[in-house]
């Protein structure tokens, strides 16, 4: 790929030289006008000062006389004092047709050439521009005239003296574009310097002091990506870091529990410790999956939203954890408003996410035979969703803590993920998370989500 130093030099260059010759073009056409012009004036000159010559003259010096010293003035081949007099011609003829006075070297004139006027003649050799004058007062008639190379000559010369040094003084202003555009791009050889001597882990901002204008989105877009990086790499390594945490002990107790199965004695220990081992599996994997939704939702990239029918997906995912709660003998409720929009805008997958989340807290810290109600309102422009339960609740100096990762309540057997997955689906639809007492004893959480981003305003 060509350089930008080169791809700049070419176009200022081909511009260049495409505008002289432009300039060359419309400077000939206009000396060849004005040549023309004041050649064509001093024919017309030349013209009238003969003819007035002779015919002033007559009275005074027989005219015959006159013209017989023209002509030895002019005869065949006379001394020339400029070499442009044999470019130069005339001729003089009386009433009667008769040449009385002319230059050695006009050409050859026939009656059609003596109309008066402008007029141009072409010979075997030379075209020439003539003037015809006549004298009504003395009948005498005047041809005057020049070859067209005279003219040319002239114009030509105008034209070199203004084009010629413009097309040698591009060289010169090649290079000198060729310096100033490189002094122009200093800033971004010093910019792909600073990057390409820069360690390949440092994530440190690139800073360049004095950068133009031009420069200024292109670091701060770099900054802007290697800041995004360090980000993904330090949630990366807060991953990796709380996995190895919490998987170390879940990791242990399987393999007591898969120990005191291989060591029991009789059929009853050792169907208590697999027992033990199937749960410790079900909290690993449950570990597992709410610390790769967290890691998912921590990426700050917006997901494109795609419409679902609100109350319906929410009974669903509470018939799908009916059974939990029915396992415990527990009470699972789901109310809503009648004004609620039917469908929403959301996050694949975050609406049940929520709900498995909120409401298995809920199942889990109910007691036996307790009450859990899920609740779905509209207040003026926001949609509530409302999970309470009749557990012994959270003291309000502790519930901040449980939006922690990695937090549990008590003697609970989850994760402590479960309010911090709910916490970044809330921030990522823009909503607000609050916690509270609620009037059945437990625990509220309340979410609260604008309809005007869930595409249901109306």
């Amino acid at each position: 790929m060509k350089s930008i130093r080169k791809r700049i030099l070419i176009r200022v260059l081909g511009l260049l030289l495409v505008g002289t010759l432009i300039m060359g073009w419309a400077s000939h056409h206009d000396s060849t006008h004005e040549v023309e012009e004041l050649f064509d004036a001093q024919l017309g000159q030349s013209a009238r000062v003969l003819i007035g010559l002779l015919g002033a003259s007559q009275g005074q010096i027989p005219t015959e006389q006159l013209a017989q010293a023209l002509l030895e003035t002019t005869g065949e081949h006379p001394k020339l004092g400029h070499r442009y007099e044999s470019k130069l011609a005339f001729q003089v003829r009386d009433a009667n047709g008769t040449v009385i006075a002319r230059s050695f070297n006009v050409p050859q004139l026939t009656d059609a050439d003596w109309q008066p006027g402008f007029a141009d003649l072409q010979q075997e050799t030379y075209r020439w521009r003539g003037y015809v004058l006549e004298s009504p007062d003395s009948g005498l008639a005047v041809w005057v005239g020049e070859r067209s190379d005279v003219r040319g000559e002239l114009v030509d010369k105008i034209v070199r003296g203004t084009l010629v040094p413009d097309l040698l003084g591009i060289p010169l202003m090649m290079l000198l574009v060729w310096f100033a555009i490189g002094s122009g791009l200093k800033p971004l050889d010093q910019l792909a310097q600073l990057i390409r001597l820069r360690e390949p882990n440092s994530l440190q901002p690139i800073v360049l002091g004095d950068l133009p204008a031009e420069l200024e989105p292109v670091q701060a877009a770099l900054n802007r990506i290697l800041e995004q990086l360090h980000q993904l790499l330090a949630r990366e390594q807060r991953f990796i870091a709380d996995a190895a945490h919490e998987l170390r002990t879940p990791l242990a107790v399987l393999k007591i529990h898969a120990e005191n199965a291989m060591q029991a004695t009789d059929q009853g220990e050792r169907e208590q410790a697999l027992q033990h081992l199937r749960q410790g599996v079900e909290r690993a994997t449950r570990l597992i999956s709410q610390m790769l939704t967290l890691a998912r939702l921590a990426d700050e990239q917006q997901r494109q939203r795609n419409p679902l029918a609100l109350l319906q997906s929410c009974r669903d995912e509470v018939a799908e954890l009916l059974p939990l709660a029915l396992r415990r003998d527990q009470e699972l409720e789901l109310i809503s408003d009648s004004d609620l929009p039917d469908k929403v805008n959301m996050e694949p997958g975050s609406l049940g996410m929520l709900l498995q989340n909120l409401v298995g807290n809920a199942i889990q810290h109910a007691p036996d035979g307790g009450r859990i109600l899920i609740s779905l309102q509209r207040q003026t422009d926001q949609l509530v969703l409302r999970v309470e339960d009749s557990g012994s609740g959270v003291a309000a100096a502790d519930r901040e803590r449980l939006l922690e990762r990695f937090h549990t309540q008590g003697s609970s057997q989850g994760a402590g993920l479960g309010l911090s997955i709910v916490q970044r689906i809330v921030e990522r639809h823009q909503g607000n998370l609050q916690l509270g007492d609620s009037p059945l004893g437990g625990l509220l959480v309340q979410v609260s989500l604008p309809l005007a981003l869930l595409g249901s305003a109306d």
